[in-house]
Formats: structure tokens, sequence, C-alpha cells
């Protein structure tokens, strides 16, 4: 399941009421704000564990039905535009068909999204390839907004995808081996 972590702007644009929930995996939460962006709105999601950021355009006010599809659709690209191994790609997404959104629950979090939302609209009125979103993700994914070891946001997602992928290893190994035990 993944989580969205809505602003309180955000969430009155999406015309919802936030989601109690308890824990959250890094991982699979995202921190979500919105911001305009060469004269459309854009929605930023950032990721709570590796602080990958995502501009999405195409929301609109009153969309949190299609809010998981829109995004789904925009990660997927943006993965396949790094060039991660589509079985990581899969993976990831496969395991974010369910969507809850709640409240922000990390300053740090939204005080990167916000810098990050400051540099993008300071960087909009230059000549560059901003409005190319592939271009914008990798540059932003690229820079480092908050200190995590000091790793860029997409070396981080790759030693997340890494360790997740060692452990669904393991795991399709014990599966293998109990069904052999079965037999």
């Amino acid at each position: 399941m993944i989580i969205f972590k809505a602003t309180q702007l955000t969430l009155k644009d999406l015309h919802v009421k936030p989601e109690i929930i308890q824990e959250s995996d890094g991982f699979y939460s995202w921190h979500v704000n919105f911001f305009t962006l060469y004269g459309r709105k854009h929605y930023v999601f950032v990721n709570d564990l590796s602080i990958l950021s995502l501009t999405v355009s195409g929301i609109r006010t009153n969309q949190a039905s299609k809010l998981l599809a829109i995004f789904k659709e925009n990660l997927g690209s943006y993965m396949t535009a790094e060039k991660i191994p589509d079985e990581w790609v899969h993976y990831y997404l496969d395991k974010c068909n369910e969507r809850t959104i709640t409240k922000t629950d990390n300053r740090s979090i939204i005080s990167t999204m916000n810098d990050l939302m400051l540099v993008m609209k300071a960087l909009e009125i230059e000549d560059n390839d901003f409005l190319d979103k592939d271009v914008r993700h990798k540059w932003n994914n690229r820079t480092i907004y908050k200190p995590i070891d000091y790793n860029k946001p997409i070396d981080a997602l790759l030693k997340n995808f890494k360790q997740g992928m060692k452990l669904r290893a393991k795991e399709l190994i014990r599966q293998s081996s109990d069904q052999k035990i079965g037999t």
C-alpha cells in the first residue's frame, strides 16, 4: 500500500478527509503538495525514505480517485527513464495498488519539498530543458536537498531497491524450500 501524506491545502484541493494511520513504511510513503509551474498546477511527491521527488501535472481539483493511477504512471515512466531494472519497477508498482491519504507528519520532508518547489520556480524563468519532466526529475533527484548520508535521492532510492530485492530473493527461496518440505 502506498501512503500519500498531503499538506492541508492539498487535502482541500483533493476534497478528501485524511485517514488515520499508525505507522508507515518510508519506502512507500510520499509527502504531497502542489504549486504552479509553467502556468499549470503540478503536484510534487517526495519519498519519505529517499527524498526522491516527482513533479506531476494533470491532477485536477477533486480528483483523489485518480491520484494513484496518475502517480503510478508517472513514477513508472520516470523509473524507466532512469534505467531502473523492470523487475524492480514492477515490484514497487505492484506493491502500490492501494492508497491511503493522510496528513503530513514530518516537518523536515515538508521543508525539503518546499525547497524543491522554490528551486523549480526559480529555474522556471531560465531557458532550460525543465519543461521536459524527465530532465526536471533527473536534475532534481541528483541534487542533495537534505543530507541523508549526503546521498543523492536517486542513489538512496537505488540502495533501498537493492536491499528490498535481496529480501525478496530470500523470501522466494524460503517459500520454495517450505513448498519442498510440504510435498
